[in-house]
C-alpha cells in the first residue's frame, strides 16, 4: 500500500492511540484474572507500536531524500 509521507504520520498517530487502548484493556483484563487474555493484548500493543515506528521512520526518511533532492 502506497501511503503519503504526511498520511503515515497520521495512521502512526492512530497505530499509537490504538497500543494506548490495548494496553489499557490488557490492564484490566490482568486485573479481572485473566492473564493470558492480557499477555495476548499487550502483544498486539507491541505490534501497533512497533508499526508506528516505522511509520515514523518512512515518512522521515522520504522527507530527507525529498529534501536532498538535487533541484
Amino acid at each position: 500500500m502506497k501511503i503519503a509521507s504526511a498520511n503515515r504520520i497520521v495512521v502512526a498517530s492512530l497505530a499509537e492511540a490504538m497500543a494506548d487502548e490495548l494496553t489499557a484493556a490488557a490492564h484490566a483484563h490482568r486485573q479481572e484474572g485473566w492473564p493470558e487474555t492480557a499477555d495476548g493484548l499487550l502483544d498486539q500493543a507491541r505490534h501497533h507500536r512497533v508499526q508506528a515506528i516505522r511509520l515514523r521512520a518512512q515518512a522521515g526518511a522520504e522527507d530527507y531524500m525529498r529534501a536532498a533532492r538535487p533541484r
